[in-house]
């Protein structure tokens, strides 16, 4: 069983929207786009605990109840060998026809401006313009003997969920438990008459029931009982965790420890239904109150075991999405009205082992709205000396410099086109001698036309690798170069790092790092963090200003517009 897509119109801020799903999603975007309005789409088609509570006026996109609220949701079911397949084909009999591998699953409610309510009613079947009614049975409908919705919020309240699940937890299943069952209720009714007999209480019925006989003339008495009852044994049990070789208890106050607690339990109720009905985990924000090394154990959890075969999940921290692998992301944004973008995300076979690398990379720049692609820690350290000087809030503003390190451009390059976030790519004009040839491949055009996806520079080898001859290289195609900076935000450099930024500003270069005797370049290429860090520091916002405006680095205005 696979999720396919969902849609959704006329739903709080969502107008007409649909996103591709599978089986592990991850909803992201700024505050008040309406992730949770996403969750809570996805709650009304498969929890009838929010079901049943209707649509209210507010629940309409701007009001709009003259027209029905829909949310559609397709589930591909073509794996007839698949346990879950198999469940939901059970329950959908007549509705889903011979060869019918796509179940739709909608819910429709108009609002009805007497009863000041939407009433959803669902329907299914595999053929989205023929859908059979859904039956009902009280205030159940067949969808809810298919799916357990296990939701957890940001907030959730560790005591309350404890309370209310303490029965299924606590179940008293042997033999044994029938006799400390009734030794219970003896002391229970020893307990009873016990609290019944105190001063207090009887003082209390002396004196209240000739105030009763004021209103009304009866020959009664009052009396106070205690109903202690084997019924409310569990009533006041709190959890508590007690570490190894201590016998000291700890009240489970911290909130990172409630969490934690939180989802053990969550795990433990899950295992009852997984048997019988499909488990669908709908998280918000799991990072709340949790450390990073909890949030990154937590990833681990999500995406690798098994358990959360079904998972929507809301998060603001990249530190969650560090084991994400074959997940569905999920950008949903605001232009002008919300909209969305989604993408499947499956680490490359060569990246596997280097996975939480290249996740860090990736999960921190999805979070931006705008993402500077570049070769390596040295642009990092020199274009945010830059951008900070034209902007002290260029980071809080969505701008983001990731390193692309080992794994190049590619990667993260197709991932940010598709969730639509503006990305802008710096890049080295390299060449590249291959292994028993005497010429030079022109790697730099040779990556750029990759990232295009077409021949647009020439790939003819050159016969030696030195400054000269990359500059010379550049400028026989610097008109094609800049097409492809107006048209592609692809920018080459017209030999390297250094060596660009030493054509801006050779002088200040040689003055801010005498310990180079002059070879500036030579020197940042040396030891390229440290003494990338060590200009950097002597910048001034006069010089961050030359380098701005310079066409070697023509990207850092393309990313700052």
């Amino acid at each position: 069983m696979k999720f396919d897509m969902v849609t959704i119109k006329n739903f709080r801020n969502f107008e007409n929207i649909s996103v591709a799903l599978t089986n592990k999603n991850v909803l992201f975007g700024m505050n008040d786009v309406g992730k949770t309005n996403f969750l809570y789409a996805l709650r009304f088609v498969f929890d009838k605990d929010i079901r049943r509570q209707n649509f209210n006026d507010t629940d309409y996109y701007k009001k709009h109840t003259g027209s029905p609220i829909e949310i559609i949701v397709t589930i591909d079911i073509s794996d007839q060998d698949d346990s879950d397949s198999q469940k939901l084909r059970a329950k959908l009999k007549g509705a889903l026809l011979s060869g019918q591998n796509k179940v739709y699953i909608k819910v429709a409610a108009s609002y009805d401006e007497k009863e000041m309510v939407g009433v959803p009613i669902l329907y299914w079947g595999g053929d989205l313009n023929e859908l059979e009614e859904m039956k009902v049975h009280g205030t159940f409908f067949e969808i809810d003997y298919v799916f357990n919705v296990i939701y957890i919020d940001a907030y959730v309240d560790l005591y309350a969920l404890f309370k209310k699940n303490a029965n299924a937890l606590l179940a008293n299943n042997d033999e044994q438990d029938r006799s400390t069952l009734e030794n219970i209720q003896q002391t229970c009714n020893s307990l009873n008459a016990q609290i019944s007999s105190l001063s207090g209480i009887k003082s209390f019925e002396e004196k209240i029931a000739p105030e009763y006989r004021k209103f009304r003339h009866e020959a009664v008495t009052v009396s106070v009982k205690s109903e202690i009852a084997v019924k409310g044994l569990y009533s006041n049990i709190v959890p508590y965790i007690k570490q190894d070789a201590d016998d000291s208890l700890y009240p489970t106050s911290g909130e990172g420890r409630k969490k934690l607690l939180v989802y053990s339990i969550f795990d433990l109720l899950s295992k009852e239904e997984e048997d019988k009905k499909i488990n669908l985990f709908l998280i918000e924000e799991p990072e709340n109150h949790l450390h990073r090394s909890m949030q990154i154990a937590l990833s681990h959890v999500l995406f690798s075991e098994n358990k959360y075969q079904y998972l929507f999940i809301t998060t603001h921290s990249p530190y969650v999405l560090a084991e994400m692998d074959q997940v569905n992301l999920v950008r949903i944004y605001n232009a002008d009205k919300i909209v969305s973008s989604s993408v499947l995300y499956v680490v490359p076979d060569e990246f596997k082992k280097q996975r939480k690398m290249l996740n860090r990379g990736l999960a921190e720049a999805i979070f931006a709205d705008k993402v500077l692609l570049v070769e390596g820690p040295s642009e990092v350290v020199l274009f945010g000396k830059v951008l900070s000087e034209k902007n002290p809030f260029y980071e809080a503003d969505g701008i983001y410099i990731l390193s692309v390190g080992g794994f190049g451009f590619k990667p993260y390059q197709s991932i940010l086109n598709a969730l639509k976030i503006y990305n802008v790519v710096k890049t080295d004009n390299d060449l590249r001698k291959p292994h028993n040839k005497e010429t030079y491949s022109v790697l730099g055009f040779i990556r750029l036309n990759g990232l295009i996806g077409e021949t647009i520079l020439p790939e003819d080898p050159v016969n030696e690798k030195s400054v000269e001859v990359k500059r010379k290289l550049y400028d026989k195609n610097k008109e094609t170069l800049d097409r492809i900076r107006s048209d592609y935000s692809l920018y080459l450099s017209r030999c390297s790092l250094e060596e660009d930024l030493d054509e801006a500003i050779h002088d200040k270069m040689v003055e801010y790092l005498p310990s180079a005797d002059g070879n500036v370049i030579g020197y940042l290429q040396e030891a390229k963090n440290n003494h990338m860090v060590e200009l950097a520091e002597k910048l001034t916002k006069n010089d961050c200003e030359l380098i701005f405006e310079h066409y070697n680095f023509a990207c850092l205005k393309r990313i700052a517009e």
